[in-house]
């Protein structure tokens, strides 16, 4: 009994230390943050990142972008997609963003690259053995496509963990208002969601020294990052990143750095003033027959989340070794 108990024991810490399977869906060459999130996933341990695909006007360039720091990072073993350019409903036509200037004509990614987004998401998710974790951190449209495409991918994630919505108080916030319709698709959709909202992130700057050491750190990667900091600054160099994306990764390699509150989101899809406002239920405050399958950032320890961001992105790239793929 006691072999059986000390067996046991040692498969669940193995199975706890195992790498979770990520797909990471992002905006990436507006705001910083994404840029941001994709290098704390890809120096988190915690994560092995398999897929990244990108969403939301110029994913040409997103693609691009996404593909030259995979390459900083050495991981250039991730697959790549380029995702819906626009969202279900009233597309929107934003300036190009300033990040996309570091591109060179040398920058071209593989062909498998131009896949579509949601058919690579439902590939990728429906010839797993192994459960994903999905972190989107721009519009939801990719995510939508691919659960109204193939509902049964929904078996096959372990949770969502986007970055996206205001809880407390409910406001709008750019990823759910950007594409209302994808937003009401992935929070009706029954997978486990934790969202992580602009109520939470805007606690989480990056600057003073967190931002130096980043600045001062001696490798290519972080050096990159650097960079794409100063090019979205635009000569104001007073004007420090928001880490709003970074936190929703976070939250996947350590969920104690935020509290949480359990319950359901709603979001406004019919008054127009109000489109991609998401209100909170709590758990006790639903109807019985509901279960909650949503939890919502209510709070955030910023300075363990800032060090351990700090700390991953300064660091030299780290190799995921070739074992642990499956």
């Amino acid at each position: 009994m006691k072999t059986l108990v000390l067996f046991l024991g040692l498969a669940a810490m193995l199975l706890a230390q195992k790498p979770k399977p990520v797909i990471f869906d992002t905006d990436i060459g507006d705001d910083i943050d994404d840029a941001l999130a994709l290098g704390l996933a890809l120096q988190s341990p915690e994560l092995d990142v398999r897929l990244v695909t990108t969403v939301a006007d110029d994913v040409d360039s997103r693609t691009r972008l996404a593909w030259k720091e995979l390459g900083l990072f050495g991981r250039h073993d991730v697959a790549l997609a380029t995702g819906a350019p626009g969202p279900l409903l009233d597309p929107m036509h934003p300036d190009k963003a300033a990040q996309f200037t570091i591109l060179t004509p040398a920058d071209t990614v593989p062909a498998s690259a131009h896949a579509r987004a949601a058919d690579r998401i439902i590939d990728m998710l429906m010839h797993s053995n192994e459960k994903f974790t999905v972190i989107p951190v721009g519009p939801l449209t990719n995510i939508a496509l691919a659960l109204k495409e193939e509902p049964r991918i929904r078996d096959h994630i372990e949770r969502i963990v986007l970055m996206g919505g205001s809880y407390f108080p409910a406001r709008r916030e750019y990823n759910i208002y950007r594409d209302r319709i994808a937003a009401e698709i992935v929070f009706q959709s029954g997978v486990p969601i934790t969202g992580v909202g602009l109520d939470v992130t805007t606690k989480c700057k990056l600057e003073g020294p967190d931002l130096e050491r980043i600045r001062d750190a001696k490798n290519p990667a972080s050096q990159f990052l650097y960079r794409l900091i100063t090019l979205w600054q635009n000569g104001k160099p007073g004007q420090f990143p928001t880490l709003h994306d970074p936190l929703a990764v976070a939250t996947a390699v350590k969920p104690d750095l935020v509290e949480t509150r359990s319950g359901a989101v709603d979001v406004e899809t019919a008054v127009k003033n109000l489109y991609g406002a998401t209100t909170f239920t709590s758990e006790d405050q639903l109807p019985k027959n509901v279960k909650p399958t949503t939890r919502v950032a209510a709070d955030v320890n910023v300075r363990g989340f800032l060090d351990l961001f700090v700390a991953r992105v300064s660091a030299p790239p780290r190799t995921l070794k070739s074992s642990s793929r499956k």
